[in-house]
């Protein structure tokens, strides 16, 4: 079984097989819905089948897969695609082998998503995978491209075009990143499609982490269904923690597997202090939330969170709490904030933090309107990625750049903060 993007897709790698094998003995299907081989001695075939979970439900006895190019089905098709594939792989006496040809894309961006957790896990079992990978911090050197594309040692055409790319790259970052995904299996992302590329990401964890000083400002995220509770404070030197809270029902096993995540990645994540579970609930309350943020971030001086949640934190003792409108004005100005600290400053996050906030910035996904306008988005219906801390980030990110441009109000004018009883 050949699986790729489109059926025009797999016809490219399915062209050579037939120059090869001929036509003698062979019956060969090429149409606008069927490709494929059957020797007629024998009826072994070899079918196509665009990436589509329906045409990959329900493979029995096929003892080989060949899937070209992974990273560029399309994310919900690929990973109901992948699904069904492993799970023919798990029927009884199955002999099925699958693998896996091509390149990373650059939504695959970090842990999380299901063809970089791939990728990054290898040849495991019955799956192949063979990876070419380039170094990051050597992207634009001949050597570290040549060594990732073995048809520029035949191509003088290839050569020219990968040559065109880079020197392109090192002057958009957008195209940058797309030369890292494509050309070098590097998983990366850019502006277009990512709340923050991995090259800003790099410049807040290679600044020096100022100490607490001060009282910070609390980013907030609340759960809803199955979300988790996210909590982003900042302070005003650019330092930045971050802690999260899951629901205890379901266990965080359960949940990883429902949000198709590492085994073990949730509970690393509480293990290190990071994540915090609310035993027994299915959501968490908003009295366990503000005790975890008191406990672990300190009193506030203020909480930026979705105008419809501000009651919620009132009731539970968090009382100087400012309402945002997640409307795409705002949130546009909250992530131009975002994009702008990183990457030019001050912003910082203190190592504890960084597993947590990494995680959740390689789910976090955004859309733009024509307008120009960018709004963070949910991947799916069923709210299985894991972007709440990049929410409250997002929150806190543009509260704190409000605060450093307006003008200083006078003592007697300017809002006292919480109080700590």
């Amino acid at each position: 079984l050949l699986v790729a993007g489109s059926l025009d897709q797999a016809r490219l790698t399915f062209r050579p097989l037939r120059e090869w094998m001929g036509d003698e003995d062979f019956r060969w299907v090429d149409s606008a819905n069927r490709v494929g081989v059957t020797r007629r001695a024998c009826l072994t075939r070899i079918r196509v089948i665009a990436c589509n979970g329906k045409t990959g439900m329900g493979i029995v006895g096929v003892p080989l897969v060949v899937c070209d190019e992974p990273g560029a089905w399309e994310i919900n098709g690929g990973q109901l695609v992948w699904d069904a594939l492993t799970t023919a792989q798990g029927k009884p006496d199955s002999p099925l082998k699958i693998v896996i040809v091509g390149t990373l894309a650059p939504m695959a961006t970090g842990e999380g998503h299901w063809w970089y957790d791939l990728v990054k896990a290898g040849t495991t079992g019955s799956v192949h995978v063979t990876r070419l990978q380039g170094a990051r911090d050597r992207w634009d050197s001949w050597p570290v491209i040549r060594k990732a594309n073995p048809l520029t040692a035949i191509s003088p055409e290839f050569r020219a075009k990968l040559l065109a790319e880079r020197d392109a790259g090192r002057k958009d970052t957008r195209l940058k990143a797309r030369f890292l995904s494509y050309r070098l299996n590097v998983p990366t992302g850019d502006e277009a499609d990512v709340l923050l590329t991995v090259d800003d990401w790099e410049k807040v964890v290679a600044r020096p982490v100022p100490p607490r000083d001060g009282v910070p400002i609390i980013g907030a995220d609340l759960a809803s269904n199955r979300a988790w509770m996210a909590a982003v404070a900042m302070w005003q030197n650019g330092r930045m923690e971050a802690r999260g809270m899951a629901p205890g029902i379901p266990a965080l096993d359960d949940q990883e597997r429902r949000d198709r995540v590492p085994s073990g990645t949730y509970q690393r994540l509480a293990d290190a202090g990071l994540l915090h579970v609310a035993d027994g609930r299915h959501i968490p309350t908003a009295d366990q939330y503000v005790d975890m943020v008191v406990r672990e971030l300190g009193w506030p001086a203020a909480a930026i969170c979705d105008r419809f949640r501000v009651a919620e934190l009132h009731d539970a003792g968090l009382h100087v709490v400012e309402p945002r409108v997640v409307r795409w004005s705002e949130a546009t100005e909250d992530i131009r904030a975002l994009r702008r600290i990183s990457r030019d400053g001050p912003l910082s996050c203190d190592e504890v933090s960084r597993p947590l906030v990494a995680a959740s910035l390689a789910r976090a996904m955004v859309k733009n309107d024509d307008a120009g306008n960018v709004r963070l988005i949910k991947r799916g219906s069923n709210n299985t990625a894991r972007d709440d801390i990049a929410a409250a980030l997002t929150l806190v990110a543009g509260a704190y750049a409000r605060r450093t441009t307006e003008k200083r109000e006078p003592e007697s004018e300017r809002r006292v903060g919480l109080v700590n009883p």
